[in-house]
């Protein structure tokens, strides 16, 4: 029986090749995005999980309550967590860490010294109970106990002990950050895992950042995004209880201004790598909403791809007609129809999803975990929750496919089977009706979302950020001392095609948020107080940058703070016109000077925040940027020169930089991705309605094939025929617009809440979308529908 089944299964295969192949190919779309967007979202919930005592950490961060414009930071001072330990009731531990911009580690082997350049999140400070809040496991040394409460100790992760010592172990070893400090290696730790948004590889103790910069430990009025504190609470206490305690506290230990805008809260661990109010540490937080976003096209497309099936199958019913009479003249019952025909779907599903499990295997290391900057498992054999995934897949879509065609095909009584009268249910048209316009309907929210996605991108990147953004690049300098920088300046007005050029803290656009209090003074008294963003400037910064100056004057030549810029908000938060500004006095960090000129808002973050007071001033101690205005035709030239100034002044360190503009385009990757995923699961929905659309087509096509032929025997032209077919069509789509529209307009919205600055949607967008479905279908319909209009009507007309 078993044999007799394949056969025949392979016979129909055979014989309906273009059925056959437009259901697998269908299928395998629909199943390898569904795929994916399963592995995507459990891998990035998967993300932290395995810290044990992961319930009762919190990263405490604060909301900042500006002009009725809210603010959020996971920045604290250093001062602060020793303080929350000692005050706040209910806390088992608090742990800070703080990260360390780059360094140059020294290492003397046995071939003499050797140098290691470390960045990005690599180089950090950490508390000693750090390994007690988190779970890490040490391979060699010990963490524990006093070991990290000394100054110029550090852990090493396994990668990095390696690399600086090779073949032989690192404890007791030492080496040498910013060749002037001796870390003595205490420990070695296994490596951060994928699922990590720790990317530490060098954990130094925070007594040796204490004993180097004391003072910065004692300032509760400066707040750095590098430096975070998280809680562990104590049992059966509750966020709530520990936030309730905070209005006092900062009422003891901050001004007036600071406890009426600020208020402290508790973000779960396990939100550490979703929520974004706030960073982490791996610069890469993904939000919950895109997540949910990508199971719902995710599910959206395997369904699209079964509804595809069940139209493809229910449009071959004429032809699999006499096969079901002649099988039930023939002694078949109902019940062995439907097996037979969920079986040749089940074999289909399985194909579709062999060939998934092969294309997702081969995206995974090649596109996907490049597009997404993880590394995404792909282990069906072991990994249990994929392996049930896919078994779950393979049972759903047969069932989900295969059912309604089943009964169907089985239904019909022989003598109308074997008259070809298979179809003839009203209800069952209807039915495929509904099936073509969800489909429709899915594609058209996908349009309108990527219309609207790939609009917003657009503005991203035309908007006027208050500074230019072409030819101008950054260099973060290694070597900062005042030798260093004259050096730089002796050769770079040397090199032909530098335009201009600036040293300073951080340029007008950046990722690093630096903000501290700021004090307008009337006479010797405060006049106005606020939280305000530094950058430390030098006297090229204006035309390096390209700000605008809208009253006084830029800053003057000096090493020292001697005066103030201040941006449009500034002045507007103390009720002054940017002329009545000029001259008042205000202070930074205990620096008092006047405020000598005022330049028009620019943005230093992304378009999701509003512009915030900003205050500009000379300080040759915190500059740590080198901006550089290029001439384009001699930028590779500029670029050499520049590189050989690097290794003059600093040949240690590795030479990096990069241009305004594509730091701006890095720091809307997450958007970008949005919007490339968006248009590609578009695409796809689109390609596998269409061929649902061909299947209906197909369907009226033979259905309608009498009524075709009497209508060309009457006179009927191609033309008029072609039109009765693609009226139907188009009222589906429209159909389908007037319901999808207004849902994506309203989730598109939400999206587009999460920008200060943004697009509105306008008629033109709605317009874009309802066009391209009516081309989409009419082009689809058009070649079925000419094939129906130019058929034989002999052949139609014809009665066995």
């Amino acid at each position: 029986m078993l044999k007799n089944y394949l056969n025949v299964l392979r016979r129909n295969f055979a014989r309906n090749k273009a059925f056959t192949i437009i259901n697998i190919l269908g299928l395998t779309m629909g199943i390898t995005c569904s795929l994916v967007m399963f592995l995507v979202v459990k891998q990035e919930f998967s993300f932290n999980r395995y810290h044990e005592d992961l319930d009762s950490i919190y990263r405490l961060g604060h909301i900042d309550m500006v002009d009725g414009r809210q603010y959020t930071g996971g920045g604290l001072p250093l001062v602060m967590p020793p303080a929350v330990k000692e005050e706040i009731v209910g806390i088992k531990e608090v742990t800070l860490v703080a990260h360390e911009a780059y360094g140059l580690i020294s290492v003397k082997g046995n071939a003499g010294e050797v140098k290691h350049y470390e960045e990005d999140p690599e180089l950090v400070y950490v508390e000693p109970n750090f390994f007690k809040v988190f779970t890490w496991k040490t391979l060699e040394g010990s963490v524990d106990g006093d070991v990290l409460e000394q100054p110029n100790v550090v852990a090493l992760s396994k990668t990095i002990a390696e690399k600086y010592f090779p073949d032989e172990s690192a404890v007791g070893k030492t080496i040498r950050l910013n060749k002037q400090l001796d870390l003595k290696v205490v420990a070695i730790l296994e490596d951060d895992r994928e699922d990590s948004d720790f990317p530490f590889g060098i954990f130094i103790s925070m007594e040796t950042k204490r004993s180097q910069d004391p003072e910065e430990f004692t300032r509760w009025g400066s707040i750095s995004s590098d430096n975070v504190a998280f809680l562990q609470l104590e049992n059966n206490v509750t966020p709530a209880q520990i936030e309730e305690q905070f209005p006092d506290f900062v009422e003891k230990h901050w001004n007036a201004d600071r406890r009426e805008q600020t208020t402290f809260v508790l973000s779960p661990f396990t939100e550490y790598h979703f929520d974004e109010r706030f960073s982490n540490f791996s610069y890469r937080i993904i939000p919950k909403s895109m997540l949910y976003t990508y199971i719902i096209i995710g599910a959206f497309l395997i369904v699209t791809a079964c509804v595809n099936f069940i139209n493809m199958s229910t449009a071959m019913s004429v032809k699999r007609g006499k096969e079901v009479g002649m099988r039930k003249v023939l002694g078949s019952d109902r019940k062995q129809l439907i097996f037979r025909f969920l079986g040749e779907t089940f074999v289909i599903t399985l194909i579709a999803l062999l060939l998934s499990m092969a294309i997702t295997e081969r995206l995974m290391p090649l596109v996907i975990n490049d597009f997404m900057g993880i590394t995404i498992p792909f282990k069906p054999l072991t990994d249990l929750a994929l392996l049930v995934y896919l078994l779950g897949i393979l049972v759903t879509v047969s069932l989900f496919a295969g059912l309604y065609p089943a009964f169907v095909l089985s239904g019909t009584k022989p003598i109308l089977a074997l008259k070809g009268g298979l179809t003839h249910k009203k209800g069952g048209m209807a039915f495929r009706r509904f099936l073509v316009f969800f489909q429709f309907f899915i594609c058209q929210v996908l349009i309108f979302g990527t219309v609207v996605a790939l609009t917003q991108m657009k503005y991203f990147f035309s908007v006027d950020m208050g500074y230019d953004q072409e030819w101008i690049l950054n260099i973060s300098l290694a070597n900062r001392d005042k030798q260093a920088l004259d050096l730089w300046e002796s050769e770079i007005q040397n090199i032909p095609g530098v335009e201009n050029y600036s040293f300073n803290f951080r340029p007008p656009f950046s990722g690093s948020i630096s903000a501290t209090d700021a004090y307008v003074y009337a006479n010797d008294s405060v006049r106005d107080e606020m939280t305000a963003q530094v950058k430390m400037a030098d006297k090229n910064y204006l035309d390096t940058y390209g700000l605008t100056l809208l009253s006084g004057q830029w800053l003057n030549d000096s090493d020292t703070t001697n005066q103030f810029v201040v941006n449009e908000t500034f002045v507007k938060k103390i009720g002054l016109s940017p002329d009545e500004a000029i001259n008042k006095r205000m202070q930074i960090w205990g620096r008092r000077a006047p405020i000598v000129g005022v330049v028009k808002d620019f943005h230093v973050s992304t378009l999701s925040a509003a512009i915030e007071p900003v205050a500009l001033f000379n300080d040759i101690e915190n500059y740590s940027t080198l901006g550089v205005r290029v001439n384009a035709a001699n930028a590779e030239s500029v670029v050499a020169s520049l590189e050989n100034i690097w290794y003059q002044v600093n040949e240690e360190y590795e030479f990096n930089y990069q241009y305004v503009d594509d730091q701006i385009v890095n720091y809307y990757e997450m958007e970008q991705k949005m919007s490339q995923m968006l248009t590609v699961f578009a695409g796809i929905a689109i390609f596998i309605g269409c061929l649902g659309l061909y299947g209906l087509v197909s369907f009226m096509a033979n259905q309608k094939a009498k009524e075709i032929g009497i209508r060309k025997v009457l006179g009927a032209s191609v033309a008029n025929i072609m039109r009765r077919f693609s009226l139907e069509f188009i009222l589906l789509v429209g159909v389908a617009f007037l319901l999808a529209a207004p849902l994506a307009y309203y989730f598109m919205n939400i999206w587009l809440s999460q920008y200060e600055y943004r697009i509105s949607i306008g008629p033109l967008v709605f317009i874009i979308s309802i066009v391209a479905s009516l081309i989409i279908a009419l082009t689809t319909t058009g070649y079925r529908s000419m094939r129906a209009a130019t058929a034989n009507p002999v052949q139609s007309l014809r009665d066995e």
